[in-house]
């Protein structure tokens, strides 16, 4: 992979980073419904606590995945720093830049994410 692509790469990479940054401590400073009209969170309706609950747990959840994407994306930029992005980590062959294009942090490349998802890597 030559400069111009590694970095094109890269900025892309940052740009993601920013993002979900960004978005995650959108979602951390979010407050509930209850908090911004001051009600007492005891006095609200059953049905509503369930659906503030429901909504807690799946802001929870993107939090989660969007912080694995992140370590993902630290790697990937880790990978630019010493030479080794676009390579597979199981096999060593270069990863195909449309690939790479898609889902700028993958580790893999076609052929051993089709065998990781067979359980066969």
């Amino acid at each position: 992979m030559d400069v111009q692509q590694t970095t094109k790469f890269k900025d892309k990479l940052i740009q993601m980073r920013n993002y979900i940054l960004q978005k995650l401590n959108n979602a951390e400073n979010r407050e509930s419904f209850s908090e911004i009209s001051g009600e007492h969170p005891l006095s609200t309706h059953l049905a509503d606590r369930g659906a503030d609950y429901n909504e807690f747990e799946k802001t929870y959840m993107l939090a989660s995945l969007e912080g694995n994407i992140l370590k993902d994306i630290d790697d990937a930029l880790n990978r630019i720093e010493n030479g080794t992005y676009g390579l597979c980590v199981a096999c060593g062959k270069s990863i195909n830049p449309k690939r790479l294009e898609a889902v700028p942090y993958a580790t893999l490349c076609v052929d051993c994410k089709e065998k990781q998802e067979k359980g066969l890597l």
